[in-house]
């Protein structure tokens, strides 16, 4: 983690909300406990994990009918039956968006059902930087201790 530093953690980020699993929080914890910036790290753990969930968001906004209504029939018949829901509700899936699995399953319905793109931005920002704030705040707590 120090020889990469912060751009470290931007990538980890970003991987790890987009459509690979991976968690992001371990990281956080481990520049927290090493002393790096607090701010900082929150700033950048949000930032990159915002971009990732977005990366899925495009992917379903653009990619809807080329990729998922070719290799994902099913998926894309289903994400489909939702979209008067999305619309109404989706800024809840955007703000959840950072729960493991279903997150990327919820952006990826933002983005297929056309979710206005600024709200989607705002709400997956809030619920990434909430997680982030409510992690740090408690390993600073813990290390406290």
């Amino acid at each position: 983690m120090e020889n990469y530093g912060f751009v470290g953690l931007f990538i980890i980020c970003f991987i790890s909300s987009s459509l690979y699993p991976l968690s992001s929080e371990a990281f956080v914890a481990g520049f927290i406990a090493l002393g790096f910036d607090t701010f900082a790290t929150l700033l950048i753990a949000t930032f990159g994990n915002t971009l990732g969930s977005l990366s899925t968001y495009v992917i379903g906004y653009f990619g809807d009918k080329i990729l998922l209504k070719k290799y994902f029939a099913n998926a894309y018949n289903k994400i489909h039956k939702y979209n008067t829901f999305v619309r109404k509700y989706g800024f809840i899936g955007a703000i959840f968006s950072f729960l493991p699995i279903i997150g990327d399953i919820l952006v990826l319905a933002l983005g297929v059902n056309k979710y206005p793109f600024y709200k989607a931005l705002i709400f997956i920002t809030l619920g990434k930087f909430m997680r982030y704030l409510v992690l740090i705040y408690g390993i600073s707590k813990f290390l406290e201790s």
